[in-house]
């Protein structure tokens, strides 16, 4: 049987992905190219970071990053490679064809700046627009071909493949966008078992909201930030308001910056503005793809801080540290914020009694009983002049 069509949606693009289509086996497109800028170009770094790792760094914690691939970059720590679900035949999970996930993994864990530089990240590559997909020669319009990147399939065994991995925050900014007809006739029990998986075994899952376009819309279903344990992620034009791209959730979400001035370039190494488009133009790295990772290492930030929350937990201090409104997200707020009982994790309170060699209590209880028995002596004199003295 054939599954509905869906669509996974990107920053800079569309990605087709039918259910029904066979493994990516050739690479037929030429990569994006990061637009490059100098070192010297920079902005300066966000100074709320620097007091937000004075708490945590997100050091033990291990993100899965779920997206195009990461690029090996001096900016990242050694990243595990996860599975390959785009090119299996050929597996290079540290391959960014898109130039899209070494992006979102500089946002989480960049070492200069990254919400988390001290996390640990795993690379799962789930989809790439710039390999095209073929059918086997043996499979008919009717028969199902072999999975390729992209599909829901591929996104739960991504997830299964994180938790493997003992990932406890896992990033998904490539995400599958349903029109409500398609989404009434989907199976989504593939998806909704790996996530129940992810809430058992304590791992955090973020998702980003989508882009608005004629396959994305307000109405629309996104798989996977629709979900009930996943926290959807929108993307903020300013410090006021909500982009209007980003697609809304229908249910609790929050919000984090959606451009990125400046990215880990995904040939490897130094730093990108966007994409090389057509004709010069450069495409910035603007979307909801960019504002998930935000708030992933704000979640990994956490998790280093209070190991011993659930994931709902988690979730709840995120939404609560939230500004009002679109629930816009800042690190330094998510890691100062208290939990839900209010009291900081601490150590035990650990009382040693002091031995003295001798102690004055026995001295001290001669002294009272002395005086006790003075002050009897003095009623009872009292009480026998009173008695002898004649009465008038």
């Amino acid at each position: 049987m054939r599954r509905a069509p869906l669509g996974v949606l990107t920053t800079v693009a569309a990605f087709a992905a039918l259910s029904f289509t066979p493994a990516a086996l050739a690479q037929d497109y030429a990569c994006k190219e990061p637009a490059r800028i100098g070192a010297d170009s920079l902005p300066a770094r966000d100074p709320a970071l620097d007091q937000a790792h004075r708490f945590a760094t997100g050091a033990g914690v291990r993100v899965a990053v779920i997206d195009t691939g990461v690029a090996s970059h001096p900016e990242l720590r050694d990243v595990i490679s996860g599975r390959d679900f785009v090119d299996p035949a050929a597996p290079d999970p540290r391959f960014d064809c898109d130039s899209h996930g070494t992006v979102v993994a500089g946002i989480i864990a960049g070492r200069s700046r990254g919400v988390a530089p001290g996390a640990e990240l795993v690379s799962i590559r789930q989809t790439s627009a710039h390999y095209r997909e073929r059918v086997r020669a043996d499979a008919s319009d009717d028969e199902e071909a072999a999975d390729s990147g992209g599909t829901l399939q591929t996104l739960a065994d991504a997830i299964h493949n994180a938790l493997d991995e003992r990932a406890k925050v896992i990033n998904i900014s490539v995400v599958s966008c349903l029109p409500p007809d398609v989404a009434k006739r989907v199976d989504m029990r593939v998806v909704d078992t790996a996530l129940a998986r992810a809430e058992a075994e304590g791992a955090v899952v973020v998702a980003a909201a989508g882009n608005a376009s004629d396959e994305c819309q307000d109405g629309y279903t996104v798989v996977p930030a629709h979900a009930p344990t996943v926290i959807a992620v929108g993307a903020r034009a300013d410090d006021y308001s909500l982009a209007d791209y980003s697609v809304p959730a229908p249910d609790r979400s929050v919000s984090a910056p959606g451009q990125v001035d400046v990215a880990l370039a995904s040939d490897g190494s130094g730093w990108a503005a966007g994409t090389h488009g057509t004709k010069g133009i450069v495409t910035a790295y603007t979307g909801t793809s960019f504002a998930a990772p935000v708030v992933s290492g704000a979640v990994a930030l956490l998790r280093e801080r209070h190991p011993h929350l659930t994931p709902a937990q988690i979730r709840e201090l995120v939404y609560a540290a939230a500004e009002p409104g679109d629930g816009a997200v800042d690190p330094l707020n998510v890691i100062t914020h208290l939990p839900a009982d209010g009291n900081e994790e601490a150590s035990p309170l650990v009382i040693t009694p002091t031995t003295e060699e001798s102690s004055s209590v026995a001295g001290r209880g001669w002294v009272l009983a002395v005086a006790a028995l003075a002050l009897l002596a003095a009623a009872a004199v009292a009480s026998t002049w009173r008695r002898a003295l004649p009465r008038v």
